[in-house]
């Protein structure tokens, strides 16, 4: 996802955000313009990379500005402040403010931009369907996309201000916690092409319905410019809301996807194998078999909307279709693992980055062929009064799933725990690493292990535990041919 070159120069940065380059910087700058060329932005000083413009924004724990001597040691070419430090021997451009300065740089980096801009937003599966859009777009040419989850009012921003001016494609997540911030997003990234992969219900604890939801959701049309079109979910429960208001919006062209008969880019069946998936399909009328490395259903679904992406950009969908067998869901999304742990043979499934009722149940459904022995859960958050309910809710699904073992995190997971059958150990957690010391006590030879949580709830340390006491085995995420019909 990282750009071959970025070309900002301080002075083009300074004129950007009406910057002022501190004096002594300055002179340095002039002496050889191009020993100062910006080829990366960073707001972290521990991901800053040699050349890269570091932000010093200001946070709720911590100011950007104390790690500008952290920055300069990681190689960064220059800063973005607003307050000099002559401590520090790094060009620095002056601003009234970081944060809006970052977001002026990357409205001259979205203006020079010639190429089709993608907007990717929904509220389950943005990362995974951005991973894939940029996989199957770097077949046709240069794409640049947003780094990880950077889908919020700073990250967009940072994805902007990267974007390299010659090149062809590029994809932007945007996600939202309120109404009004998906609108300002768009605005910003001013997409050719918005996707809406599914409404669910997520973020409850800011939202009175799922209707109020897709309504925020559908903000992403307000920015749509050029070709104008949107990408959406015929399966939807909100697919006619999100389509009138893409048109009442201006789009010039609405296209479905899903396993809705009036879909244009159908989902016909899937056939699940030990590596991922086979999956038939019509696309705009044509058939279609492609492989996928990845589980699930709903994975399925959202690379026939990353299809109708790349159809929408007038590239052939079915070339699109057979590079993404070399797609793999990103870290904490589904990846799935094997290797031996203690002399015992283990397999991981590690969807540790997210965790809503409809990922949860999407997963559940992904694990059906394979079911796990050990499931490690940790709660949902951002359901409000929901919470009970929704927790409740994910008994019958595990039921089915008959694991061994059920390792909770998280005070709402007790209300799971009481409907799960007594056939099914259930051990709550006080926190990670008490879930981490009880899960490598009960590990068998042979079992599967599923590990489903939010990032902020730490479940990620669990995959690492077991990941650093594991050795390799050969990888199970290989396809054995892949077709595709015209």
């Amino acid at each position: 996802m990282t750009p071959a070159q970025l070309f900002w120069t301080i002075d083009e940065i300074a004129a950007a955000t009406d910057g002022q380059p501190h004096s002594d910087a300055a002179a340095n700058i002039t002496a050889n313009i191009s020993a100062t060329s910006i080829t990366g932005i960073s707001i972290d000083s521990r991901d800053t990379k040699p050349g890269d413009l570091f932000v010093a924004l200001p946070g709720t724990a911590s100011d950007g500005h104390k790690f500008l001597p952290a920055a300069l040691a990681a190689g960064a070419s220059a800063a973005l402040v607003t307050q000099i430090d002559n401590a520090v021997a790094l060009p620095q451009i002056c601003v009234r403010d970081c944060l809006q300065a970052l977001r002026q740089l990357a409205m001259a980096g979205r203006q020079r931009f010639q190429g089709i801009e993608f907007g990717i937003t929904g509220s389950v599966g943005k990362t995974g369907s951005k991973d894939m859009l940029w996989h199957a777009l770097s077949q046709f040419g240069s794409c640049h996309a947003s780094q990880r989850s950077f889908n919020n009012h700073i990250g967009v921003p940072v994805t902007l201000a990267s974007l390299p001016e010659h090149a062809d494609f590029a994809v932007q997540e945007m996600g939202m916690n309120a109404a009004g911030e998906i609108a300002s997003l768009t605005r910003l990234t001013r997409p050719q092409i918005a996707f809406i992969t599914r409404i669910a219900d997520t973020h409850r604890e800011f939202f009175t319905s799922t209707a109020d939801i897709a309504a925020a959701k559908a903000e992403i049309f307000q920015g749509l410019e050029g070709l104008s079109t949107a990408i959406l979910n015929h399966d939807d429960a909100f697919f006619e809301n999100l389509r009138t208001a893409a048109i009442q919006a201006g789009a010039k062209k609405v296209i479905s996807f899903g396993r809705h008969p009036e879909a244009d880019y159908r989902l016909l069946s899937i056939d699940h194998h030990d590596a991922g998936m086979m999956i038939h399909a019509s696309l705009a009328g044509s058939p279609c078999i492609f492989a996928l490395r990845m589980y699930g259903s709903h994975l399925a679904e959202n690379a026939m909307g990353v299809l109708a992406c790349v159809a929408a950009a007038g590239l052939p969908a079915d070339k699109a279709a057979a590079a993404l067998v070399d797609c793999l869901p990103p870290t904490g999304r589904g990846r799935r693992s094997s290797g031996i742990y203690h002399s015992r043979n283990i397999s991981i499934i590690d969807d540790s980055y997210n965790a809503s009722p409809a990922s949860m149940s999407a997963a559940f459904a992904s694990l059906a062929n394979t079911p796990p022995q050990i499931m490690v859960l940790s709660e949902m958050r951002e359901l409000g009064e929901a919470t009970a309910a929704a927790h409740a809710a994910l008994a019958p699904h595990i039921n089915k799933l008959a694991p061994r073992l059920v390792i909770t995190i998280g005070a709402a997971m007790h209300d799971m725990l009481d409907g799960l059958d007594q056939s099914i150990s259930g051990f709550a957690a006080a926190d990670i690493s008490a879930a981490i010391a009880h899960l490598t006590q009960s590990i068998c030879d042979g079992d599967r292990i599923f590990i489903k949580g939010s990032n902020g709830s730490g479940a990620w340390r669990v995959r690492d535990a077991l990941c650093a006491a594991i050795t390799p085995d050969a990888p199970q995420n290989t396809v054995k041919g892949a077709s595709h019909a015209a």
